[in-house]
C-alpha cells in the first residue's frame, strides 16, 4: 500500500509540474489588464516591446506568448504571412510542453482573425469553433465575445444570414457587460460592423439602428479612456450610417475626420479606402469631377500599398467616374489598365492557391535557424523529462489497474461461491420437501385399517402407494421429470388421497394436443405442493364434491403454461406458504440457468376455488440433459 501511495504522489507531482510549465505570469498580467481594466495600450510599439522581453524568458510558455504578441503587431501592419508563421511557432511550443486546451485559446482566436483577413473563411471558422466549449465553460465573456464576433464576420463574408444573426445576437449582451477598456471599444466597433452587414443583406432598418448604437457607445467610451487609436475605425463606421441614411454631407464630414487620424507616410491602405468612399459619395451626388479626383487619389494610395486587389478596385472606380462624366477616351485608357490588372489578379490568385498548398507541404521541412534549433533542443529535453514521468504514471496506473482487477475477480469469485451455496441449500430443501411426511403416515394408517378390514381395494392401494414411493425416491436423483411421468406421479398421489377422503373429490388432466408428454420435461416438485394444498385444505370438509383440473398448454413457441383449477374453499382456507416457498426455490434455479423469466400467479376465482398459473420455458428432454450437465 505504501508503494502505491508513493507512486501516486510522484504522479501527482509530475502533473503539477507539467501544468506549471504552461503558466506565464507576465502573460496572465497582460490578459487581465487587457480584458478587465484600461491600463494596456494597444500600440504596436508596446506590444513589440513586451514580445521582446518575453523572448528572453526561460519559461517556454512565456516564449510561446511572445510569438502571439508578434503576430498581433504583424496583423496590424498587414504582414499576414509573417503573422501566420508566428502563430504556428506559438502552437508548436504549446504542443511540445503538452499544455491543456485552455492554453491554446489565444492562439486559436488570433489565427481565426488572421485567416479571415486572408480570405480563408472556412478554416477561420474551424479555428474559432475550437475555442467555444472551453470559453463557455470558463465563463470568459471577453474572449467568448471575440469568438462569436469572429464567427459572425466569417459568415458575413459567406453571406449566411442566419448564422451572422445567430452569432451577432450571442455576442451583443456579452460585449455590453464587459469592463470599460480598449478591448471593449474594439469589440463594440466590430459588433457595429456585423449589424451593418446584416442591414446590407436584409435591408432591415433595425440593424442600422443597432449598428449606430454600438458605434456611438464605442465613440463615447473611446473618448472616456482616451483610446485615440480607435477613432479612425469609429469615424468610418459613423460614415457608414450616414451613407446608408443618404446624409452625404455628414458622411463626408466623418470621412474628413477619419482622414485626420491617418498619417500619409504610413496609413496608405486606410487613406486609400477613405478616398474611395469619398468618390462613391460624390458619384451619388452626381459630382463626377470631384468623384474622379478622389478616385484618382484612391488609385495613388492603392499603388503605394502594392496590393493588386486594391489597385483593381481603384481602377474600376476610376473607370466608372470617367465613363459617367463623359470622358470616354480617359475611360478607355483606364479600362485597358483595368483589364491588365484583372489578369494579374487572376494569376496572383492561382499562384497564391498553389503557394498555400506548397507551403503546407514544405513548411515542416524548412530549415530552422540556430536560435530556433537551440530552443527546440531545450523543448526536446523537457519533452524527454515529461516522457519519463509519463512512463512512471503508466507504471502506477498499471499497478492500480492490477489491484482493481484482482479485487473485482475476488468479489466475483465470492459472489459465485455464494450463488453455488444458495443453490445447494435450495436443492437440499427441495429434496427434503419431496413429499409431506404427514401424508405417508396417514396413508400407512389407512392401509393398516384396510388390511385389517380386508377390503377389495386393499391391493390396489398398496400398489399405488409403492409406485408413489418409488417415484419419490427416484426423483431425488433427477431435477427434471417428463410430463407423462409427472402425470403418472400425480395420478398415484391423487388416487391415494381420494381413497383416503372417501371419494371427496375428482381430478382430471387436460394436455394440449401440440405437446408430446414423453418429450416435454418439468422441474420436479413444481406441481405437487399446490396439489397437496388443494386436497388437504381446499377440499377439507367441503359440502360439495371437489373438482381438480390440471391443464398443460403451449403458449407461443417456447413457453409452457400450467393451470391448476379447483372449486374448493378459496385462498383463506388453504396454506400456500410451503408450496410458494418450494416453487420460488425451483423457479430461482430454473431462471438462473435458463436465463428465463419463469413466474407463477395464485388468484381466487369468482365462483369459488383457487387458480394457480405457472409459466415456465418449454424444456425438451434433450435440453433437460444439457441443463443437468450444467449443474441444475
Amino acid at each position: 500500500m505504501r508503494f502505491i501511495i508513493c507512486f501516486l504522489f510522484v504522479g501527482i507531482a509530475g502533473l503539477l509540474h507539467a501544468q506549471s510549465t504552461c503558466s506565464c505570469e507576465p502573460m496572465q498580467e497582460y490578459i487581465t489588464k487587457r480584458d478587465f481594466d484600461s491600463t494596456v495600450m494597444h500600440s504596436p510599439i508596446n506590444l513589440w516591446k513586451l514580445a521582446k522581453s518575453l523572448d528572453r524568458d526561460k519559461n517556454a510558455r512565456c516564449q510561446a506568448f511572445s510569438f502571439q504578441l508578434k503576430a498581433q503587431v504583424q496583423i496590424k501592419n498587414g504582414q499576414f504571412d509573417d503573422a501566420q508563421k508566428s502563430l504556428e511557432r506559438e502552437k508548436f511550443i504549446l504542443d511540445s510542453i503538452h499544455c491543456k486546451t485552455a492554453s491554446y485559446i489565444e492562439n486559436y482566436l488570433r489565427m481565426g482573425e488572421l485567416l479571415m483577413l486572408k480570405g480563408d473563411y472556412e478554416t477561420s471558422i474551424d479555428s474559432y469553433r475550437k475555442t467555444l466549449r472551453t470559453l463557455q465553460k470558463a465563463g470568459n465573456n471577453a474572449m467568448l465575445s471575440r469568438a462569436y464576433i469572429g464567427l459572425a464576420g466569417n459568415y458575413g463574408r459567406l453571406k449566411d444570414k442566419d448564422k451572422i444573426k445567430y452569432y451577432t445576437h450571442l455576442a451583443h449582451p456579452l460585449v455590453i457587460t464587459l469592463s470599460d477598456n480598449e478591448s471593449k471599444i474594439d469589440l463594440l466597433s466590430q459588433l457595429s460592423s456585423r449589424y451593418y452587414k446584416l442591414f446590407q443583406l436584409e435591408k432591415n432598418k433595425d440593424y442600422l439602428d443597432s449598428a449606430l448604437n454600438m458605434v456611438t457607445f464605442a465613440n463615447a467610451l473611446a473618448r472616456k479612456v482616451n483610446y485615440s487609436e480607435s477613432y479612425l475605425e469609429i469615424y468610418n463606421l459613423l460614415e457608414d450610417h450616414a451613407y446608408y441614411t443618404r446624409n452625404f454631407r455628414l458622411a463626408l464630414n466623418y470621412l474628413d475626420s477619419a482622414l485626420l487620424q491617418t498619417d500619409s507616410k504610413f496609413h496608405w491602405k486606410e487613406r486609400g479606402a477613405i478616398y474611395g468612399d469619398m468618390s462613391d459619395i460624390y458619384l451619388e451626388l452626381k459630382r463626377y469631377d470631384k468623384a474622379y479626383q478622389f478616385a484618382d487619389s484612391n488609385l495613388v494610395y492603392a499603388q503605394k500599398t502594392g496590393d493588386p486587389y486594391d489597385v483593381t478596385n481603384a481602377l474600376e472606380l476610376l473607370y466608372n467616374c470617367a465613363k459617367l462624366s463623359g470622358e470616354y477616351e480617359r475611360a478607355l485608357v483606364v479600362y485597358e489598365d483595368l483589364s491588365k490588372m484583372k489578369d494579374s489578379v487572376l494569376k496572383i490568385q492561382n499562384a497564391r492557391a498553389f503557394s498555400q498548398l506548397e507551403d503546407k507541404y514544405h513548411r515542416v521541412r524548412k530549415e530552422k535557424s540556430d536560435a530556433e534549433y537551440e530552443q527546440d533542443k531545450r523543448l526536446l529535453q523537457q519533452q524527454q523529462q515529461i516522457g519519463n514521468l509519463k512512463w512512471r504514471l503508466i507504471l502506477v496506473g498499471s499497478i492500480i489497474f492490477a489491484l482493481l482487477t484482482a479485487y473485482v475477480l475476488m468479489v466475483f469469485r465470492q459472489k459465485t461461491i455464494k450463488q453455488k451455496q444458495k443453490r445447494l441449500e435450495i436443492q437440499h430443501r427441495l429434496n427434503r420437501a419431496r413429499i409431506n411426511p404427514d401424508f405417508i403416515y396417514n396413508a400407512l394408517n389407512q392401509l393398516q385399517n384396510e388390511g385389517l378390514n380386508q377390503t377389495s381395494d386393499y391391493k390396489k392401494q398398496i400398489q399405488a402407494f409403492s409406485k408413489l414411493l418409488k417415484q419419490v425416491l427416484d426423483s431425488t436423483h433427477d431435477d427434471f421429470m417428463t410430463l407423462d411421468r409427472e402425470i403418472e406421479f400425480l395420478t398415484f398421489y391423487l388416487t391415494l388421497q381420494r381413497e383416503r377422503s372417501k371419494n371427496a373429490f375428482n381430478f382430471s388432466f387436460d394436455i394440449d394436443e401440440q405437446l408430446d408428454p414423453s418429450n416435454i420435461c418439468l422441474p420436479t416438485m413444481i406441481l405437487q405442493p399446490f396439489v397437496e394444498s388443494t386436497v388437504l385444505d381446499g377440499f377439507s370438509n367441503l359440502s360439495r364434491i371437489g373438482e381438480l383440473t390440471i391443464r398443460f398448454k403451449l403458449k407461443g413457441l417456447n413457453e409452457l403454461a400450467i393451470i391448476i383449477d379447483d372449486n374448493g374453499k378459496g385462498l383463506k382456507a388453504i396454506d400456500s406458504s410451503r408450496a410458494s416457498e418450494i416453487i420460488n426455490d425451483r423457479l430461482y434455479l430454473l431462471n438462473k440457468l435458463h436465463k428465463s423469466s419463469s413466474s407463477y400467479l395464485i388468484r381466487e376465482k369468482t365462483g369459488g376455488g383457487v387458480s394457480v398459473e405457472i409459466y415456465i420455458p418449454l424444456i425438451t428432454k434433450a435440453y433437460a440433459e444439457e441443463l443437468k450437465k450444467e449443474g441444475f
